[in-house]
């Protein structure tokens, strides 16, 4: 489909009379502060007290392991089910997911499927690529698009998974956890 078919125009608009959803502001702090912390805070440790070898040998293990969580547990494992995984990865990729502070599996997942199903659709699609890089990768949870409303219809298989259930109900311990240790 193309956007003439969509017959929605594409934000950003132009177009003054055309309001924005509610920017959401418990996103946007977050955002924020942690951006904040990441220019400000992380540099003046490393002047002040240096980076230790096993410093940053953790960081590069954390950073490897929440990626390879993204990609290949919530990704494929999870919204593709593209192979199956011993219960031992499954656990690891969903701690180094929350780690990854991208939302649970379950909710991950459901707004990917819906990204697949309508991926032509603009105004459907929760992260559509066609409304520019920044909205795709970040614009997208900073307001309340109507494309971006929860649908766990696609995800009846996810809600069997006894791994996925149990980092849904702990996902902001977990994450909190896996971060500040």
């Amino acid at each position: 489909m193309t956007n003439q078919e969509n017959k929605r125009p594409l934000p950003p608009s132009n177009n003054a009379e055309e309001a924005k959803p509610a920017l959401r502001l418990d996103v946007f702090t977050i955002f924020l502060g942690t951006t904040l912390v990441a220019l400000t805070l992380v540099p003046w440790y490393g002047f002040t007290s240096g980076y230790s070898t096993g410093m940053w040998v953790a960081f590069a293990v954390f950073m490897f392991w929440n990626g390879l969580s993204i990609t290949a547990g919530y990704h494929r494992l999870w919204s593709h089910k593209t192979y199956k995984a011993h219960p031992a990865i499954r656990v690891i990729f969903a701690i180094g997911g929350a780690l990854a502070v991208q939302n649970s599996i379950r909710i991950w997942c459901a707004d990917h499927r819906h990204h697949h199903r309508f991926t032509d659709h603009v105004d459907k699609d929760p992260y559509s690529a066609q409304r520019g890089f920044w909205y795709s990768h970040i614009g997208w949870m900073l307001r309340d698009y109507e494309a971006t409303e929860k649908d766990f219809s696609n995800i009846k298989d996810l809600d069997k998974d006894p791994i996925v259930v149990w980092q849904d109900k702990h996902y902001v311990t977990l994450a909190l956890l896996s971060n500040f240790l």
